[in-house]
Parts: structure tokens; sequence; C-alpha cells
């Protein structure tokens, strides 16, 4: 005695496909878990609450507790999916459909970041305040001279000292400019015009 049984005439594969038509997660496959339950599982790993979730994913604190509770039906769109996923760190294929590894490749073997190099920082705290006042105003002699000098027993003196030193300096440039044994004319060149400085010196005498 042969007996027959019905068949089934819908295919695991379409049962698949129905499961995740018009780009939304739907109803799960026997003895399998939801998308609703590798969320919550998500959330417990990542330490995550609901009012967290919703801040990194751009949701409300509301809207991520329904997903995670079912209110909101067994539907899941993709771009939901895709958001929570990436605030989660986790697979898009893990949390709607249950397949692959949990943890994105990225996290798992991270790459490494293009190291950029740290802007260069000044050992005395009072030169590098100085020089930042003095940045726009100075010539960049006496910046370049600042940055050079070294003070005595080698602690920072403080950023009024610099200051003082910084008018030592431009002095000293200003006095430099005016020699003409440091500034030689050139034969058939144009007299370099005086400073300032040199020009109230001359009044005087």
């Amino acid at each position: 005695m042969i007996l027959k049984f019905p068949v089934e005439t819908e295919s695991i594969a379409t049962q698949s496909r129905s499961r995740y038509s018009e780009g939304a997660v739907t109803e799960r496959a026997p003895n399998e878990d939801t998308w609703q339950e590798r969320l919550a599982e998500a959330m417990v790993a990542r330490g995550f609450s609901g009012g967290e979730l919703a801040r990194r994913a751009g949701f409300t604190a509301q809207y991520v507790n329904s997903l995670k509770s079912g209110e909101r039906g067994g539907r899941l769109p993709l771009d939901t999916a895709r958001r929570l996923a990436h605030a989660l760190a986790v697979s898009v294929d893990w949390l709607t459909r249950g397949e692959g590894p949990r943890e994105r490749l990225s996290d798992v073997y991270p790459v490494a970041p293009v190291q950029q190099e740290a802007p260069p920082s000044d050992r005395y705290p009072g030169r590098a305040e100085a020089i930042a006042l003095l940045a726009n105003i100075t010539p960049p002699e006496v910046i370049a001279a600042l940055r050079a000098a070294v003070p005595e027993g080698d602690s920072d003196p403080g950023r009024e000292w610099w200051l003082a030193y910084a008018k030592e300096l431009a002095r000293d440039l200003r006095r430099i400019k005016d020699d003409p044994d440091f500034v030689p004319e050139a034969s058939g060149a144009k007299k370099a015009p005086k400073s300032e400085f040199s020009l109230k010196k001359a009044r005087r005498v």
C-alpha cells in the first residue's frame, strides 16, 4: 500500500524571498530568531539603551523601543535596518536575516588610520602665548629668534618675560637694518628707505 502525502508547492527559496520582499524584513521561519531579538541582542552587547541607540541612529527612543518590542509589526524598512546596524556596528545581513557574523568586518579587522603629524608643541607655554599674540604684528625674524631662544635654567620664565624679550629683539632688528655694515648698498641700486626708528633718531639729533 502506497501512502501519498500532499507536496508543498512553494519552495524554500520562494519563502525566503517573500520574507525580504520590497526592501523590508517580514515574517520569520520556524525555529528562527526574529530581527527584533537580534536587535535586542546587539543592544545588550553594546550596552545601549533605547534612548542611546535612538540618538546614534537618528530616531526617537519611542520608535526604537517600539521596534524592539514588536509593536510596529514584523516589517523592518531596509533604510531603518541600515541605520540601526551602523549605530550598533553590526552587519546588516545579520540584523535583518540572521546571516553571517554579527560584527562588521571593518570592526573585526580594523583598518589602520592614516597617521597625521601632530603640530609641534612649544616646550615653554609662556613663549607659545607670546608668539600667538605677536604673530600678526611682529616681523618674522623676531618670531624666529624667539623660537630659538633658551632661557636661563631651561625653565619657562612666563609670558611677560617673553614679550619683553621680543621687544629687545625688535629693537635689535631695527638697529641691524639701519646699519650699513649689515645691509650694504649695491652699486647703482636705490637706497633703501630708513625705518621709522632711524628717522625719529635723526630728528632728535
